[in-house]
């Protein structure tokens, strides 16, 4: 009986270390989920701070300048259709 009970207390000591570590990580996800609002402003916040967002203008002109090129690349690979050529070409002035 008393090696039984022995064994069953070494058993209880060796699994002591395992139950520990799952109690923290559920503690920090409980922790996480509380405060999951705030850890994702923090985030973007810290987002920001790298990479700041383009201003309205900023926005404009790349897009214009995007869609220049595009235009570009289209009377390029269009040069053997002279109206389509023609057509691109009076859209790019209009933008």
């Amino acid at each position: 009986m008393s090696i039984l009970l022995q064994t069953t207390g070494d058993t209880a000591f060796s699994l002591l270390p395992l139950v520990r570590g799952v109690g923290l990580v559920l503690a920090i996800a409980a922790v996480a989920m509380f405060f999951k609002p705030l850890l994702g402003g923090i985030f973007r916040a810290l987002v920001l701070v790298v990479k700041p967002r383009l201003s309205k203008d900023q926005q404009a002109a790349r897009r214009n300048m995007r869609n220049a090129k595009v235009l570009q690349r289209m009377t390029n690979s269009s040069s053997c259709n002279a109206s389509l050529t023609a057509e691109l070409r009076a859209m790019a002035a209009r933008s």
